[in-house]
């Protein structure tokens, strides 16, 4: 056979179209997850997943509901840490800042 069977190894699709805001975040969620697995089943699922999605064969609830298995949540956990402050104390310290940078010179 000189033809290459199709499920010796999935290729990515490849969505170039970002005007449907869904389809396009759909996409980067499984990207993400393409890259992080490279087994081939698992990449094969998740063709199956994103052509159903579209197709319209599957919704957007159950499309994450299915792909949350092969996503790497770990660096969407951590929150960031905000220290409120006056704006006047910011105006202060800011001050500050710059006059000890201008004096450094």
């Amino acid at each position: 056979m000189t033809e290459a069977d199709p499920t010796d190894s999935p290729e990515k699709i490849v969505i170039d179209d970002s005007s449907d805001f869904n389809l396009y975040a759909a996409y980067l969620a499984y990207s993400n997850a393409w890259t992080g697995h490279p087994d081939e089943t698992t990449r094969q699922e998740l063709n199956t997943l994103l052509r159903a999605l579209q197709g319209n064969e599957l919704g957007y609830p159950a499309f994450y509901q299915k792909i949350n298995q092969y996503r790497n949540t770990d660096q969407h956990t951590q929150r960031p840490s905000f220290k409120a402050r006056k704006k006047s104390a910011w105006r202060r310290s800011e001050a500050k800042r710059t006059r000890i940078a201008r004096h450094k010179r």
